[in-house]
């Protein structure tokens, strides 16, 4: 017999953070109240409370909520993914600690030689 049982709700907790409890810690956490969430997504309070409930929201939900209480929950989620992802504000800034290095680096030379000049 088929399972009617949805598949990505197997094994709960093990594949995925449960996104509803991710909302609810940061508005306690914050303490931001649940009213006025509500009211900036234009939901009765009893809507976000069942949001609290869920393991898994929609992308558009997600977002509303991180552009609401003004925090990356996609970021943050995507935290808990097992391999390292870099964003390209993420990569802008290696570049850009990798040239500053390279010029502290040649700084350093340039001190160096400047001591050995002086010592003469």
């Amino acid at each position: 017999m088929i399972s009617n049982d949805r598949k990505y709700k197997k094994d709960l907790g093990e594949q995925y953070p449960l996104v509803g409890n991710f909302i609810h810690y940061h508005i306690i956490q914050n303490k931001v109240k649940k009213a006025d969430v509500a009211r900036s997504l234009g939901i009765l309070p009893t809507g976000l409370n069942d949001y609290f409930k869920r393991d898994s929201l929609q992308f558009a939900i997600l977002w509303k909520l991180s552009l609401v209480l003004k925090h990356n929950f996609l970021a943050q989620l995507g935290e808990y993914l097992p391999y390292r992802f870099e964003t390209i504000h993420e990569k802008a800034l290696k570049e850009q600690l990798a040239e500053k290095e390279a010029l502290i680096h040649k700084m350093e030379i340039q001190l160096e030689a400047f001591r050995e000049i002086i010592r003469k």
